[in-house]
């Protein structure tokens, strides 16, 4: 059993530290709103202040975004202040360059840091299926590995620091797009009336199938587009994250532009609704409702 911090426990970090929790690790939280904090201790997370929590041999961090990262690690913060953690594993996604500089900073003080982030959404979290692309060092991944074990399905090391997101960057560039390209099948399906069963079982049996297309084809056939932790706005951050890697690259991306139309007028529409509610960007531009399949 090893004592864990684990901070950023959201939509994802929620079941992640369950998940540690029921494989014998002794977990406390952390959250910064005390309503959350209730709610974690009811779905039966021990939860305590940052400090207490920085404290920890071990913290895992599942952060929202590249600012959270940088305001908890590199700023004169409470929780960099707190820090006495021999290995900090960061399942965000963010830019490769913040990984390095968090790696570097904690490095100086002797703490080891894998960036670790992972893909396979909060169903994924929840049952252990999760993969995680893993950058760091030698040293920083031998300590991680047992603590990963217990919350993904598949553990990937990738490079040094850094290259973790890098690659996940590279994950999110073909969510974006496979999920797109589901979501304009669907409304084509949609369109022509046929059973979103039938064609999903066609589909997935030859080189059109993908994991997207598995996950939201029937749901955004029929518009049923309720929230599941992922979010369409939330996701918008990533695109960001991926337009700059892109551009950093010196890449012009044939792909992105008409993925972030999509994307952008879905989520103006469905800011909290599950990936099915892209395919309702394409049923506004033909002034339809979303309502189901066989309309056409």
């Amino acid at each position: 059993m090893t004592e864990l911090g684990f901070i950023g426990v959201g939509a994802m970090g929620e079941p992640m530290a369950l998940r540690l929790q029921q494989s014998g690790h002794d977990v406390l939280a952390w959250t910064r709103r005390p309503e959350r904090a209730r709610q974690l201790q009811e779905a039966g997370l021990a939860t305590g202040t940052l400090q207490e929590v920085a404290a920890r041999p071990v913290l895992v961090s599942c952060l929202r975004d590249t600012a959270a990262v940088r305001e908890v690690f590199l700023d004169d913060g409470p929780g960099a202040s707190a820090l006495q953690a021999q290995l900090v594993i960061e399942h965000a996604t963010v830019d490769p360059a913040t990984s390095r500089d968090v790696a570097a900073a904690l490095s100086a003080r002797g703490i080891h840091y894998v960036d670790a982030p992972v893909s396979g959404g909060p169903a994924g979290a929840a049952d252990g299926t999760l993969v995680t692309m893993c950058g760091g060092t030698e040293e920083a991944l031998a300590a991680a590995r047992p603590i990963l074990e217990a919350a993904c399905g598949r553990i990937v090391p990738v490079g040094g620091p850094g290259a973790g997101t890098a690659v996940k960057l590279v994950n999110q560039l073909l969510v974006a797009a496979h999920s797109v390209a589901a979501a304009e099948a669907a409304a084509l399906v949609r369109v022509l009336g046929i059973d979103p069963d039938v064609a999903l079982d066609a589909l997935m049996g030859g080189w059109a199938a993908s994991r997207r297309l598995e996950l939201q084809f029937t749901d955004a056939v029929r518009g049923q587009n309720a929230p599941d932790g992922a979010g369409l706005e939330k996701f918008l951050e990533v695109l960001d994250l991926v337009d700059g890697a892109l551009d950093g690259s010196g890449i012009s991306s044939a792909l992105m532009p008409g993925v972030r139309r999509t994307w952008e007028a879905a989520a103006a529409a469905h800011p909290e609704g599950s990936f099915a509610a892209l395919t309702e960007a394409y049923d506004h531009e033909r002034g339809g409702t979303g309502t189901g399949f066989g309309r056409g």
